[in-house]
């Protein structure tokens, strides 16, 4: 009877919402579908997220880059799961705009800094866009989440019509969980720190004997491009680490980067999972010094001199 009596009373109380709450509601959800998207797309490349976050240079230290960005991944799961559930659904648009506003606000910081940011939209690295891009697509969100905020908060039937409903909340959980847990599969916050498994190809260097001095490099990062002389200056090195680089860039872009920039190095590929994840949240091109497949120094955007890297060797016998 409980049952009954309760299905017939959500249904008066749908039958008493106007119009525009459902209105606001369609308006939220699709918001909603953005910032879930945006959320799952970033919690499976964490990484690339880290670095998005580092690049816009407003919060200093990788630890703490780290932190911001996976507690970004859990809101905007979060966020995602209630706008489209309609869970707490005033207090979800109040946190949606507000982080808007947050994003906003620091695309505003990079614009006028001229810091050079490309990955700046909601789903990055997987959508290039330059920040005034981004600032205008977060406006558009801003000015959409403040309408649908209007509509909904008008109607008084709303506040007895739209309680929170359990299943509504454990949908919100699980998308939260999502965002917090599914980073920890790709090896984050720990990163790129296990070379055992790494799968190398097109070169004849084996990374997981012996000593080695790795560059991890993307043919097309115009910073690597600049960096072959230095990293031509480790080869044929007397008693120094056997050199090598490795990207997940196809065949004919390595043969292509090898003339073109006059590298001498050998140039191996790995996978784009692989790279990614030896990557983790440092800079191209990522120079790892290995011992028997086990880093014993990492340095990020510069290369060392090699009497950086003697010193390196000398502090790990």
């Amino acid at each position: 009877m409980s049952n009954v009596a309760e299905a017939a009373s959500q249904r008066s109380e749908a039958a008493s919402l106007p119009w525009r709450f459902y209105l606001g509601w369609g308006l939220a959800a699709l918001l909603g579908l953005v910032w879930l998207a945006a959320g799952v797309i970033k919690a499976l490349e964490p990484f690339d997220f880290v670095r998005q976050v580092a690049g816009f240079q407003l919060v200093p230290g990788k630890a703490m880059q780290t932190a911001i960005a996976w507690g970004l991944l859990v809101a905007e799961c979060a966020l995602g799961a209630a706008l489209i559930l309609g869970y707490r659904l005033r207090w979800a648009l109040v946190g949606a705009g507000c982080l808007t506003l947050i994003f906003m606000g620091a695309l505003g910081w990079v614009i006028l800094a001229g810091i050079p940011v490309e990955d700046c939209g909601c789903f990055g690295s997987q959508v290039k866009r330059s920040p005034k891009e981004a600032l205008l697509e977060d406006s558009l969100m801003l000015l959409v989440t403040v309408v649908s905020g209007w509509l909904v908060w008008k109607p008084q039937a709303t506040v007895t019509a739209l309680q929170p409903r359990r299943w509504r909340g454990l949908g919100v959980l699980l998308c939260a969980l999502f965002g917090l847990l599914t980073p920890l599969a790709f090896g984050f916050p720990l990163g790129g720190s296990d070379w055992s498994r790494v799968k190398v190809s097109g070169t004849t260097v084996n990374v997981a004997t012996g000593e080695r001095l790795v560059a991890l490099i993307d043919t097309e990062c115009s910073h690597c491009q600049e960096s072959v002389p230095q990293l031509n200056a480790y080869v044929g090195v007397k008693d120094f680490p056997l050199f090598v680089a490795l990207c997940s860039n196809e065949e004919w872009r390595r043969k292509f980067f090898i003339q073109r920039f006059g590298a001498k190095f050998e140039l191996g590929e790995i996978s784009k999972e692989d790279f990614k994840r030896l990557l983790a949240d440092g800079d191209t091109p990522r120079i790892v010094l290995l011992r028997q497949g086990k880093v014993l120094a990492v340095w990020n955007g510069t290369p060392p001199s090699p009497d950086e890297v003697r010193r390196a060797r000398a502090k790990r016998p």
